[in-house]
């Protein structure tokens, strides 16, 4: 005789599931049989390992960007030049006059 390991009931010889508290005897483990309360549980569990995966590379890809060092905004500027029409010099994006020849700048 086999007895359910949650509740202790006495188990028909062909149950899958105990009658009185529905737990899955070792016949229903063995035959792969779940209740679908089982099919949520084994679900959110494979839902959280995917998504600590997914945490654990995106902490990485945050820590990488914060040690890659940046550009400065200035620095990215260099082919933003203002070109003086009078003398051909390349100024600063924001000058208003030509620091070569004094020409106001357009």
């Amino acid at each position: 005789m086999a007895y359910c390991s949650k509740c202790g009931q006495q188990l028909p010889e062909d149950a899958n599931f105990c009658p009185k508290c529905g737990f899955r005897t070792k016949r229903g483990e063995e035959a792969g049989l779940y209740t679908p309360a089982q099919e949520v549980r084994e679900a959110l569990v494979k839902v959280g390992d995917e998504m600590e995966k997914a945490f654990v590379t995106a902490a990485k890809e945050i820590r990488k960007a914060f040690a890659t060092p940046k550009e400065s905004p200035k620095e990215n500027r260099t082919d933003e030049s203002i070109v003086c029409s009078s003398c051909s010099q390349k100024n600063p994006r924001e000058a208003s006059f030509c620091s070569k020849c004094g020409e106001k700048l357009k």
